[in-house]
């Protein structure tokens, strides 16, 4: 007898290697509704670094507010920063002092509100797009996010809290020994304590700043609360740290991608923009409408419209491709298949189609019909 032989008759790349999906989020942040929220975002950022500039501009420009404050787009700063050796905590962190404090609130909550309700709006299409391949327009993502705020909210601000619980012990350290240097001797016995806080912190600082968007990919996911988001970011941190670091490069690579193409039709269309004013206007004349008290300003806006596209695009990047790291890792540690979400309760459901033919392909008669034919 002749050896039966399969035959391969194609492969599922996505099934051998699932971080495939993370390519997708680079079309998902041309997505229209998710560039508008995502400029919404960017414009409300903006707005919050306007008013942090007029509440408190002195301090602002000593440099006592976070480096994110300045713009949307300086996080990239940072990185360059680390990867040059330099201490990136000195950039994110203000400057030890009451103004200092107060910058770093401010900017903290507005800037954590602000994802809450566009990041969340955008996490929510996301993780629709990656899990069942369904359509969530603005009004239900918005929906979904106004609903789940105080979890969007509060999920990065809980460990806060605990480090802030835990500062304050290392804080009576220093009042004791601002009282002189014997003070000292009596607290340095005791400097291990001091020591295992420190190190509590930083067990809660370091994952919180790695993984702190996965809280958004676990609240628009599973629509659970921040509890439940906040141990999940941990625990996947943690649990499957090389998983994370591998989709984290995957990651860069298609933001690089979709981050030049964006930049790309930017510049032309700056470009074109101001070739076509020149042709008509004048180099001259260009140079005094931009000058001018009332046109100037106006038509720097009209500039800055098209300039925001780049960081709109960014911040809608962003959210989306965590949306699918969450659900890697979520696959990764708690075997949970791609496909499981929970859906909103206003989320419509779309049933299987009732087959209208049997086996031997006869169509179906209705239940009327078929009792009288029987009855007959």
């Amino acid at each position: 007898m002749s050896e039966e032989r399969g035959l391969l008759r194609g492969i599922s790349w996505h099934e051998c290697f699932p971080w495939l999906i993370l390519f997708r989020a680079t079309l998902i942040g041309f997505y229209l509704r998710v560039l508008l929220l995502a400029y919404l975002g960017v414009c409300l950022l903006s707005l919050g670094h306007w008013i942090g500039l007029n509440l408190f501009g002195s301090w602002v420009n000593d440099g006592a507010g976070p480096v994110l404050a300045a713009s949307p787009t300086n996080f990239l700063e940072i990185v360059q920063d680390a990867l040059r050796g330099g201490n990136p905590f000195q950039r994110i962190f203000p400057a030890p002092t009451f103004g200092g404090l107060l910058v770093f609130l401010f900017y903290s909550l507005w800037y954590i509100a602000t994802f809450a309700i566009f990041g969340g709006a955008i996490s929510r299409i996301a993780a629709m797009e990656f899990s069942v391949n369904d359509r969530c327009g603005i009004k239900g993502a918005l929906g979904h996010s106004v609903r789940k705020f105080i979890s969007y909210f509060l999920s990065p601000i809980f460990p806060m809290i605990g480090v802030t619980m835990l500062m304050v012990i290392l804080l009576l350290f220093g009042l004791v020994n601002w009282l002189g240097p014997w003070a000292a001797v009596v607290t340095g016995i005791f400097g291990f304590i001091a020591v295992m806080v420190a190190i509590g912190i930083g067990m809660l600082v370091v994952p919180l700043i790695l993984g702190w968007p996965l809280m958004w990919g676990a609240i628009s996911t599973e629509c659970s609360d921040h509890f439940d988001a906040l141990s999940r970011c941990y625990a996947y941190v943690t649990q499957r740290p090389f998983h994370y670091l591998w989709y984290l490069l995957v990651a860069l690579l298609g933001g690089l991608v979709g981050y030049f193409a964006m930049s790309l039709l930017v510049g032309t269309s700056l470009a074109a923009l101001s070739t076509g004013l020149q042709w008509g206007q004048g180099l001259e004349q260009t140079e005094k409408i931009l000058t001018h008290d009332f046109a100037g300003p106006i038509w720097r806006f009209w500039y800055s419209v098209v300039e925001h596209l780049v960081p709109a695009y960014t911040f809608g990047y962003f959210f989306a491709v965590f949306s699918g790291i969450y659900l890697l890792l979520r696959r990764d540690v708690d075997q949970a298949e791609m496909d499981e979400i929970v859906l909103d309760e206003d989320q419509p459901r779309f049933a299987m189609p009732a087959l209208n033919k049997d086996l031997g392909g006869d169509e179906s008669q209705p239940d009327g019909d078929s009792s009288e034919d029987d009855a007959n």
